[in-house]
């Protein structure tokens, strides 16, 4: 088992030094499968071996820590040389302060001789999304990045393209697997440089300025990070996740380094105040949105919150958190009614689903902590075909406009049903993602504010989805033509993650019993006596569901509605737009007006984007934000 951890975090570098030594397309293809079979194979051998904890010590411990720190130092002049070639102030400034907290850690605290991986049931689901997820998101951009290059007359970068995806799932693998907090802080730079150099892909002035954006608001979250570790060492001797939990609920002035590292992991998620950085992020090719700042990325940040939830569970702290993440989703989720792009949609409910996470994190419950980590599970798996799907679309019509995509299922059927699906599956039963919304509401019944914000938000979410899905099954205005090709590299992906959607909504009691209630008796041993919740009331609201029955019923409705098709089922009859009697008789979608001229007839989804105004709730959004953030911190130290 020690072998396929390794494995996960050294062969996607490998990886990365082939793709750097060819140039030929054929050969990326190649490469990207054969990633994709290795990381599938090795992520779910490690899954059915189950957890394991191993310590790396000795020669080997030296020669990883050389290699860390030399990596380190790489890091910072490289930062160092990019802001001061674009003139970037305020990126210059943080790097700086991050290259001092770097001296004094590395040459002025006690220095270890071993180090622990520690991959237990969390970290083995979040290396199955990283790699299965990951990797096929990897064969997607072959058959995407090199029609994307062309449309916007690009010079071809995919080899910069595919060498920092290998090694950004290395990262992320290194990020899950280990136990030492300045492990974790290591790969959790990587990340942050990585997205940088992805969001800036196609190095114009929108790129640049999001990229640095990005950087700005991850450099924060990264020297909260570092404090945070400084602190634990200083004040607690806790240099692992492992003694955090151990150590159990922290109070008074040792709550501050939960505060920083919760920080950290606020920022990586872009939540509010930090939402910022990943709505500039769509500017990147839509693989890196898939991958980065939907499926893998921004969960390293609520991966991180959920396991500190041992130390803030039923505190203050908690409650604070619990309010921040449920203020986000609802802010977020009702910015997304406004929106037309179907990308900044996404980027809306991302942030606003992980906003969920960190709620059902700080209520600190076994039911809310069991929701956050199925949520992590189904979000990734959902989101990333939506990203990938919202991707196609826009190279079939030429738009991200949701409004545009009317007549989709016309001329791109396939395309338009299996995005219509992805959205059905975070918004309605028996799939897992509506399933952890209910689990959370449950869980927040004794705090009435949190339960209000997680039911309109919920309302929210279906609601901007439900137009989305109309706009791709309406049948169209005017004829269009077919577009029948069929990429492999696109559409395999599409199908598989498809699968894994209705797979996982499927087993999601398998799924509990298996992997999240092991975790939720490590984080929360004694759930049971210390919380509101018992174990029982979580057995009895997921682990014995029978969802398989749900499916199978669905499953031959859908089979008998096929069969009978013919006969109950007609061709879609399309009719013309009666406008009261005023239709152009030589243009049916013309009408006369008041005025006595004719105009253009048009229908469309309201958006009601002067109530949701996106700048107005977002001061909001920012100044509550802020005001809950300075709660968490003040509430934990009284």
């Amino acid at each position: 088992m020690n072998m396929y951890v390794l494995a996960l975090i050294v062969v996607p570098i490998i990886f990365a030094v082939l793709y750097a030594l060819n140039d030929n397309k054929a050969y990326y293809k190649l490469l990207s499968y054969v990633l994709c079979i290795f990381g599938t194979a090795f992520s779910i051998l490690l899954a059915l071996k189950g957890p394991v904890k191993f310590t790396i010590s000795g020669s080997t411990f030296s020669i990883v820590e050389g290699i860390i720190l030399i990596v380190e130092i790489l890091i910072l002049v490289f930062l160092f040389w990019v802001s001061i070639k674009h003139r970037r102030k305020n990126v210059l400034l943080l790097t700086f302060i991050q290259a001092i907290i770097f001296v004094y850690s590395s040459f002025f605290m006690e220095k270890h001789h071993e180090v622990t991986l520690n991959v237990d049931n969390f970290s083995i689901i979040m290396l199955l999304l990283v790699n299965i997820i990951g990797t096929l998101i990897v064969v997607f951009a072959n058959g995407y990045i090199t029609e994307y290059e062309h449309h916007r007359h690009m010079k071809s970068k995919q080899k910069q393209f595919y060498v920092i995806i290998c090694i950004f799932i290395s990262a992320m693998n290194g990020l899950v697997a280990s136990d030492a907090l300045t492990w974790i802080y290591f790969f959790w730079e990587i990340t942050t440089l990585a997205s940088f150099l992805l969001i800036g892909y196609n190095a114009d002035e929108e790129a640049y300025n999001s990229a640095f954006r990005a950087l700005y608001i991850n450099l924060i979250g990264g020297i909260c990070f570092a404090l945070g570790n400084i602190l634990f060492a200083k004040q607690l001797g806790i240099t692992t996740l492992t003694g955090i939990i151990n150590h159990g609920k922290l109070a008074g002035i040792y709550i501050v380094p939960v505060f920083l590292l919760c920080i950290a992991g606020f920022a990586k998620s872009a939540q509010m105040p930090f939402q910022s950085w990943l709505l500039g992020a769509m500017v990147a090719p839509t693989p890196v949105s898939a991958l980065l700042h939907s499926s893998t990325m921004v969960k390293a940040g609520v991966y991180l919150i959920v396991k500190l939830s041992p130390a803030y569970a039923g505190t203050k702290l908690g409650t604070a958190i619990a309010l921040y993440g449920g203020f986000t989703f609802l802010l977020c989720s009702a910015i997304a009614i406004s929106q037309r792009n179907a990308k900044r949609v996404l980027a809306y409910s991302t942030i606003a689903n992980l906003g969920l996470i960190i709620c059902s994190a700080g209520m600190g419950s076994s039911l809310a902590i069991s929701s956050a980590i199925i949520l992590i599970i189904f979000h990734a798996v959902s989101k990333a075909l939506l990203f990938l799907c919202t991707g196609q679309i826009e190279h079939t019509i030429g738009s991200r406009d949701i409004e545009d995509m009317q007549g989709l299922i016309h001329k791109a059927p396939a395309l338009a049903l299996i995005t219509a699906f992805g959205a059905i599956s975070m918004i309605l039963p028996p799939f897992g993602v509506l399933i952890t919304k209910l689990i959370s509401i449950e869980a927040a019944a004794n705090n009435p504010f949190i339960a209000i914000f997680l039911i309109l938000g919920s309302a929210a979410t279906t609601l901007y989805y439900v137009k989305w899905i109309g706009n791709l099954l309406s049948y169209p205005e005017n004829k269009l033509i077919k577009n029948p090709k069929i990429d492999t590299n696109i559409y395999l992906p599409l199908v598989v993650l498809s699968v894994l959607v209705l797979l996982a909504s499927i087993f999601v009691s398998p799924i509990y019993n298996n992997m999240v209630s092991p975790e939720i008796n490590v984080l929360l041993p004694h759930a049971a006596k210390g919380l509101s919740v018992s174990r029982a009331v979580i057995t009895s609201q997921i682990g014995g569901f029978n969802n398989e029955i749900v499916f199978i019923v669905i499953g031959l409705v859908i089979l008998i509605a096929l069969a009978i098709k013919g006969s109950l089922i007609t061709k879609a009859d399309r009719k013309n737009i009666y406008m009261c009697g005023e239709n152009n008789i030589e243009d049916e979608t013309m009408f006369r007006n008041a005025n006595g001229t004719y105009d253009k007839a048009t229908v469309g989804n309201l958006y009601l984007s002067h109530i949701l105004d996106e700048k107005t709730l977002t001061l909001l959004g920012t100044i509550v934000s802020v005001s809950l953030i300075l709660i968490v911190i003040l509430g934990g130290l009284s």
